[in-house]
């Protein structure tokens, strides 16, 4: 891992969307399900509701889902793929994500950003997540 490896994970819930900025810079580059087994899993899960993690149908499909990206991000955190996390979720959906990360991911959060860029083009959110890379690069 680079001195500095961001991520930027973008999600309403449901799609998962993962960037990746290295120093030095603020270029963004996506993390895809073909380059990461753990991501493409996680995809599955999340997209098919394969298992939804529900028990006897109470939770939400929402909070199982941020349960299976929590512990994808745990895992990842593990393995040294990342060590700064900015977040970026509708505010349901990004209380959800925090209430569910361990206390070891959350450290690396360094952004909480309350809204729904999934649709975005990488250059749009290059450019809204500019002053946030910029302020640790």
């Amino acid at each position: 891992m680079s001195e500095r490896t961001i991520w930027a994970v973008l999600t309403d819930g449901r799609y998962i969307r993962i960037l990746i900025n290295q120093s030095p810079g603020n270029t963004l580059l996506t993390l895809k399900a073909d380059d990461s087994t753990d991501l493409a899993e996680l995809c599955y899960q999340v997209v098919t509701g394969i298992p939804v993690g529900s028990k006897n149908g109470t939770e939400s499909r929402t909070k199982s889902n941020m349960r299976l990206l929590a512990d994808f991000l745990e895992k990842q955190l593990n393995n040294n793929l990342f060590n700064q996390l900015i977040l970026i979720a509708p505010i349901a959906t990004l209380t959800e994500l925090q209430n569910e990360l361990s206390d070891s991911v959350n450290q690396t959060v360094i952004a909480k950003i309350e809204a729904d860029y999934l649709a975005n083009s990488i250059d749009e959110i290059e450019q809204y997540l500019d002053s946030y890379l910029s302020k640790v690069a």
